[in-house]
């Protein structure tokens, strides 16, 4: 009787290492948090929408926590679309073993965008003078960059904010007399600082870094 349950016992750990081992190195895909993902982007503004594939989660047993990752996502205000290449975030074990989401925190790394649809987009939710101006200014241009976000209890946005990433090929037109060409940067923005380093560019044809 004892052998029957020692090999019970060992039967089940095994069973219980090879699930925790397939989850920390595989994962698995699923759509189980999209409703909440979703409904958290649009707390930012009823007509911001995220378009959400599957969804892959992975177990990080040192911080007892769950990776979840989207790829190939679309964050859509009306009829205006940045594409997203993946949304990354963390909940505990606890939350997921009682089905409660709370989403405390997001990175979201974009594809390579163009300068004048982002500034277009980001005016489409919150209009602002100079956002205008920036949009009217900047002729051509590419940018790629990471966005880590907090919430707080209430679902908004914390000021502590961190978005990372460079610029490439920007041609900026100021009165049709001054231009600046081929310029290329990398950024490190907060909600205290601007960050930028590695100028290149390009100002009137003469080239300055």
């Amino acid at each position: 009787m004892k052998i029957i349950f020692f090999r019970f016992i060992f039967i089940l750990l095994f069973i219980i290492t090879v699930i925790i081992t397939y989850l920390s190195v595989f994962g698995i895909e699923t759509t189980k948090f999209n409703s909440q993902i979703s409904n958290q982007i649009k707390n930012l503004d009823k007509d911001l929408q995220i378009d959400l594939k599957k969804i892959k989660i992975v177990l990080d047993l040192f911080e007892f926590k769950i990776n979840v990752k989207t790829i190939g996502s679309n964050l859509r205000y009306k009829k205006k679309i940045v594409k997203i290449n993946d949304i990354k975030t963390q909940i505990s074990v606890n939350s997921f073993i009682k089905n409660e989401f709370l989403l405390n925190n997001l990175v979201i790394s974009t594809k390579s965008l163009e300068i004048k649809n982002l500034i277009s987009f980001i005016r489409s939710i919150k209009d602002d003078s100079k956002l205008y101006i920036l949009e009217r200014l900047i002729k051509k241009g590419y940018l790629i960059a990471d966005i880590k976000i907090e919430f707080d209890s209430k679902g908004k946005i914390k000021n502590n904010y961190n978005i990372k990433g460079f610029i490439k090929d920007a041609k900026i037109d100021i009165l049709d007399k001054y231009k600046i060409s081929k310029l290329n940067l990398i950024f490190d923005i907060n909600h205290k600082k601007y960050i930028l380093t590695d100028i290149k560019s390009s100002f009137n044809n003469i080239p300055f870094s």
